[in-house]
């Protein structure tokens, strides 16, 4: 259910309804290895004005860190993906939150290399140190821009500097820092263009 505001209520996936060795075979051919799905949360809080919110709107809800690292230990042993992709729009939304799933994803040892997408804005060196810690891979950031101009054209909330603070921190915790980015919005000019690239 679309409403449900307390997600640690609802039940598992019926991970037993999926083949997972024909899900396997062909993740691997086509891959390299096995990546299986997860979500963590509904939504997002930030009003980005190009964005649709097709499904769960701005309204942000979220799994504790103890139910995610649980699912990730059962995965770990019923499934044995080798990769995991959050799903989430904006996983983890805060550095508590980041940091309390790192903590219980290594007491359960639940670890499984995963990536997720994220804002520039909210990966801190200490977050970026917690993903790697957790198993973090690959963070996709929505950059959108290089020009600040564009970005607060887009009411995206972040600057320029952030993006180049996170990649940073990324980096630095050996997490490869990936950037979603838009040319054609409305009212960029060639400069704004130069300034991404």
């Amino acid at each position: 259910r679309s409403g449900a505001r307390d997600l640690d209520t609802l039940p598992l996936p019926a991970w037993d309804l999926v083949d997972v060795d024909a899900y396997r075979r062909v993740w691997r051919r086509a891959h390299g290895r096995h990546s299986w799905n997860m979500v963590t949360s509904r939504g997002c809080p930030y009003g980005c004005n190009w964005c649709a919110k097709p499904v769960f709107g701005r309204r942000y809800s979220q799994r504790s860190p103890v139910a995610v690292a649980e699912e990730l230990r059962r995965l770990k042993q019923e499934v044995a993906p080798d990769h995991i992709w959050f799903a989430d729009d904006l996983f983890g939304l805060t550095a508590r939150w980041i940091a309390a799933f790192a903590e219980e994803v290594r007491a359960r040892d639940a670890r499984i290399p995963f990536m997720i997408q994220c804002r520039a804005d909210l990966v801190s060196p200490a977050v970026a140190r917690a993903l790697a810690d957790a198993g973090c891979e690959e963070v996709w950031m929505g950059v959108e821009s290089g020009s600040q101009r564009v970005l607060d054209a887009m009411d995206k909330g972040t600057t320029v500097d952030e993006v180049r603070a996170a990649t940073r921190a990324l980096k630095a915790h050996g997490v490869r820092a990936c950037w979603f980015l838009q040319l054609g919005y409305p009212g960029e000019r060639w400069d704004d263009v130069v300034a991404t690239r």
